[in-house]
């Protein structure tokens, strides 16, 4: 009964403070304003994926018909754009496009998705440059700051939010002089902290998962149940770590102002000083390669290979004697030679894009070592990678690009370096791309380390709020 007088006046209080009301109706705007601007970037992503399928589709209509054609007698438009030679079938004129359809909540958070590439032309010159480079050109300023998404809103605004609800429950009370009579009803200041805050908590989360679950509704997403539970208990308990942080705080009683000052700077150094310190410290301690050397190599190496093409081809052959046998016994065949000076291009690629992404891992181990120490951290790597816009998902599809290009190259270059003519009859053997997307149960094994860390922290301020608000009297 207590308890419900005190939830009870707790509504009256918030309804009657016009400054709160202001900030909720504020809150609520930006979370509206968040996922409108997440769903305008998940449409954008679909227009773009919907464009590149559709090419992939008329490129090879249009490879059929010439085909077709030529096998009645036609001529090929330029034999430089015959596709009966598997060196044009297989590069330029043949591209398939891979592509990564948008995360499953990609509106809530969009993560890494503005910033790394969802599409690969994949063909025989597809090399380790094809994967530093990033397929749409996008505003720097959203690159730098991030784009202003649901994800946004409760790593960084939802927490002033609740502190700015909490930082006075109790303080307040002994302030005004209240605190001595309300204790003296059968009710203890935990007992009042607990009602005051819930009813807080209620609200603002309740908030925060409306919009999230209406996010889902108008995008599609309830389709993977288990990563909207996933963001929605990663929501709960980082909002859930800020209440209790703020009756911790109270539990000391002090002022209302030294508990305000307190918690603001917790915010701060929690939210923004110790992902920023991590993040530079990672770049200082692993700085990347510069992209001029890997331009400057790529061009060196292309110099190199076309004077060299006939010592290429047969380094090549020697270091695949399986395709000796099928090339043609005259070696200055432009296809063979042009291919040889292509691997060498690549294999120059590989060793300095390989200390790039040697330094980018130490990175991102660096970052993941320390990520512990800010709740920011890692609640925001458990939303990035429920709505599938994270690092891992995004890493798991250029691996199997890559392995699509070695296939597509696997099936050219035989053909290639025998000199070989190609058909129509060729084209449903052609190998084409399929995404093994990941599932709930990967996305939630990677999740449960940091949401078990986010849940300890949880626990350990609760316990420490609750002991210290055991020792508050009235007298207080």
């Amino acid at each position: 009964m207590a308890a419900r007088t005190v939830l009870r006046n707790e509504w009256r209080l918030l309804m009657a403070d016009r400054a709160l009301r202001i900030v909720l109706g504020l809150f609520a705007v930006l979370l509206l304003y968040a996922l409108a601007n997440g769903v305008v970037w998940l449409r954008f992503q679909e227009r773009i994926v919907e464009t590149v399928q559709t090419g992939n589709a008329e490129r090879a209509s249009a490879i059929e018909q010439e085909l077709a054609a030529i096998a009645n007698g036609a001529e090929p438009a330029s034999r430089f754009s015959d596709p009966r030679d598997p060196y044009v079938l297989g590069g330029g004129r043949g591209t398939h496009t891979a592509v990564l359809t948008p995360g499953p909540l990609t509106a809530l958070a969009v993560g890494q998705s503005d910033l790394l590439p969802y599409y690969y032309d994949v063909n025989i010159y597809t090399n380790e440059s094809s994967f530093q480079q990033n397929g749409e050109v996008e505003n720097p300023l959203n690159l730098m700051v991030g784009r202003f998404d649901l994800a946004f809103v409760v790593i960084y605004l939802l927490p002033l939010l609740v502190l700015a609800l909490g930082y006075n429950v109790l303080s307040e009370e002994r302030e005004q002089g209240t605190l001595a009579l309300t204790l003296s009803q059968p009710v203890s200041a935990r007992g009042v902290v607990v009602a005051k805050l819930a009813f807080r908590a209620l609200l603002v989360v309740g908030m925060v998962l409306a919009a999230s679950l209406l996010g889902t509704l108008v995008t599609g997403g309830f389709g993977s149940p288990g990563r909207v539970l996933l963001w929605c208990a990663a929501v709960v308990i980082y909002a859930l770590f800020w209440f209790v942080l703020a009756a911790w705080v109270n539990s000391l009683r002090r002022s209302s102002a030294w508990n305000a000052t307190v918690l603001v700077g917790a915010w701060l150094v929690l939210v923004v000083v110790l992902p920023a310190t991590i993040n530079i410290a990672s770049g200082l301690l692993h700085p990347l390669p510069s992209r001029v050397q890997m331009v400057t190599a790529q061009r060196e190496a292309s110099n190199d290979a076309v004077n060299r093409r006939s010592e290429l081809l047969a380094r090549y052959l020697e270091d695949h004697p399986e395709m000796a046998e099928g090339v043609v016994a005259d070696v200055t065949f432009s296809g063979a030679l042009a291919w040889a000076a292509t691997d060498a291009v690549n294999r120059r690629l590989e060793e300095v894009t390989g200390e790039h992404d040697a330094r980018r891992a130490e990175q991102i181990a660096l970052v993941r070592r320390y990520r512990f120490l800010s709740p920011a951290l890692l609640a925001q790597e458990v939303l990035v990678d429920a709505a599938g816009t994270g690092d891992a998902r995004y890493a798991g599809f250029q691996s199997q690009v890559r392995a699509f290009a070695e296939r597509w190259r696997g099936f050219f270059v035989p053909a290639i370096l025998a000199g070989e003519q190609m058909d129509a009859s060729v084209l449903p053997d052609l190998p084409r791309f399929s995404l093994a997307d990941e599932g709930s149960g990967d996305v939630a094994r990677r999740a449960a380390v940091p949401l078990a860390v986010l849940g300890g922290l949880l626990v350990l301020v609760g316990a420490a709020a609750g002991a210290g608000l055991g020792r508050v009297r009235g007298a207080d």
